[in-house]
């Protein structure tokens, strides 16, 4: 397959947020055999880079750093940029399918060019850009926010909307001037039916957890025929001995992004808690975040003498997997609807018992008492129990970490993964040709 991947980000210039996921695909689709191009962003370039494998020449809005552009004038510019240069890069490439990831910062609308290009596109939707970010978007606001607006106005009078269909689409087809379940007064923040708005249309797609497909579902998406496809790693760097049922447990740790949404201080709670009722054990915390939130588990460990230590490592992908291993069991305590994350798969290839929150899409991994010991997020006495039994349990440790290591090795390693994706590209395309026929 020619396969132009389109993405808002793409390593090295990666904002920060060290998502590797959409090159690592990429490179393995062309070791498979696939002949691949990317189009992203120019994030991190002075100018724009074109070359025969990426081209960074999109334009980001209000993300990553770079400014918001509302007004009506800058933001046409910005859309026509953007879809030129995708019209541009499809005549050039000529794909067989578009794989189209995070379209978070880019034009929604992008999604109308992907449609009239008439080429098969599958979206990865890994993040909220569906379920919450078309509805900040300035260029289809502008357009399909119900009311009256005179500016607006004056330039359908003249058909001037007509005629921006054609560069930087406005709506799927006319008959979709004004999208009420998106746009209407008093529903920014309501919750929608599932499948009610009608006005997108994503045909094929599928999504990193059930939990982001639900959301987006209850954002008024039309996706329940989405499939899910969970994220997978590369096992080699990770995969360690399970650790025999005499040895004890004495080191716990934390591993994510430090914020109010992390539950680290939720575990650091916990451990006072599990201290308070006898138990002995350390906690280590790796991850970087909010500075204040940071202190304010800093000024809790302190106040209370607790055997917590702050982490650093000096090469991440290098240092993670030792780290994992210097610990003797994990705790994932994240308290968002988090779509999905590789840091408890990690944990597991490396033989580690977890204990995880059910929140998000990395509850998605735990089966209590099989593959993991889970507690209701934010329930620091919950936690504390669990703690608890994980230490008082020998056997069980053993049994739950060599579950879960199994579980990675068999289901989210990244060639099983890849598996499923390529034939869900290949798939797509037949289901396309079937359609068109």
């Amino acid at each position: 397959m020619k396969i132009l991947v389109l993405s808002n980000l793409y390593p090295p210039h990666h904002a920060g947020t060290f998502d590797v996921r959409c090159q690592a695909n990429t490179e393995a689709l062309k070791l498979r055999g696939h002949s691949v191009k990317v189009l992203t962003s120019n994030h991190g370039m002075t100018g724009e880079q074109r070359s025969p494998e990426v081209d960074r020449r999109l334009f980001l809005n209000d993300a990553f750093g770079h400014p918001a552009v509302d007004r009506f004038r800058e933001v046409k510019a910005l859309e026509t940029h953007n879809h030129e240069v995708l019209r541009e890069t499809i005549d050039g490439f000529n794909p067989d399918l578009i794989h189209c990831y995070s379209l978070h910062g880019l034009s929604k609308s992008l999604i109308f060019s992907l449609r009239n290009s008439r080429v098969p596109t599958v979206y990865d939707i890994t993040d909220d850009w569906v379920a919450r970010g078309i509805q900040k978007d300035p260029w289809l606001e502008f357009w399909n926010r119900p009311g009256f607006n005179p500016t607006r106005a004056s330039l359908e009078l003249a058909g001037q909307r007509g005629q921006m269909d054609a560069i930087a689409p406005t709506r799927m087809m006319k008959g979709y001037d004004r999208i009420p379940q998106l746009w209407g007064k008093h529903n920014e923040m309501a919750r929608r039916d599932a499948n009610s708005i009608s006005a997108f249309r994503f045909d094929r797609l599928y999504f990193c957890s059930q939990a982001l497909k639900d959301a987006t579902s209850e954002a008024g998406f039309r996706v329940s025929h989405a499939e899910v496809i969970h994220f997978g790693i590369d096992t080699q760097g990770y995969v360690g001995d399970v650790k025999a049922a005499t040895e004890p447990l004495n080191r716990f740790l934390v591993v994510g992004q430090l914020n109010a949404q992390s539950g680290a201080l939720t575990a650091v709670q916990a451990l006072k808690e599990f201290r308070d009722a006898g138990g002995k054990a350390t906690l280590g915390i790796y991850g970087q975040g909010d500075s204040q939130y940071i202190a304010e588990i800093r000024s809790y460990v302190a106040a209370r003498e607790l055997a917590v230590e702050f982490l650093t490592v000096s090469n991440l992908a290098r240092d993670l997997p030792g780290l994992y291993r210097r610990h003797d069991a994990l705790i994932y305590p994240v308290e968002w609807n988090e779509p999905f994350s590789t840091i408890p798969l990690e944990a597991m290839a490396c033989g580690l018992p977890i204990i995880g929150s059910l929140a998000g899409g990395a509850a998605e991994l735990f089966r209590h008492g099989e593959n993991a010991l889970t507690y209701t997020p934010g329930d620091s006495a919950s936690l504390a129990q669990q703690m608890q039994i994980l230490q008082g349990d020998a056997a069980l440790r053993a049994r739950l970490a060599d579950t879960a290591q199994q579980d990675v090795l068999s289901k989210y390693n990244q060639t099983v993964v890849m598996d499923r994706i390529e034939n869900y590209l290949q798939t797509s395309l037949e289901v396309w040709a079937h359609t068109a026929s």
